[in-house]
């Protein structure tokens, strides 16, 4: 008997700098993931509400406010996803995502993904 391959979690990742959103999605899907990226918040607005995604990860290159907005909307919107928020700082908090993690260390911010996601 053959057994079903498991389907892969998806994640929406939403960047604001080209070459962290590559960086980004390459290490997710290194780690097996399902990844769909959006530059930018109106992309990111665009994109999550097209399919479900199991985990959404918020990038850190943008100020704060631009941030905090995108995750407010996406809570509103897609209330399902867990959110895990990317900081640049200690200083820096985005309390109303799931959860805040340092962007610095990507084994810091992949076990917050692994964490936060819920396979559909």
């Amino acid at each position: 008997m053959q057994q079903a391959k498991a389907k892969a979690i998806a994640v929406l990742q939403i960047g604001y700098y080209p070459a962290l959103l590559q960086m980004r999605q390459s290490m997710l899907e290194h780690e097996g993931y399902a990844v769909t990226s959006a530059l930018g918040n109106d992309q990111g607005m665009a994109v999550a509400t097209t399919a479900h995604f199991d985990v959404i990860v918020v990038g850190f290159c943008s100020d704060t406010q631009n941030r905090i907005q995108m995750v407010r909307w996406l809570k509103q919107n897609v209330p399902s996803s867990p959110i895990v928020a990317l900081l640049a700082n200690n200083l820096e908090s985005l309390p109303e995502a799931d959860f805040e993690t340092l962007s610095w260390n990507p084994s810091v911010w992949l076990t917050a993904v692994r964490t936060c996601a819920k396979p559909s």
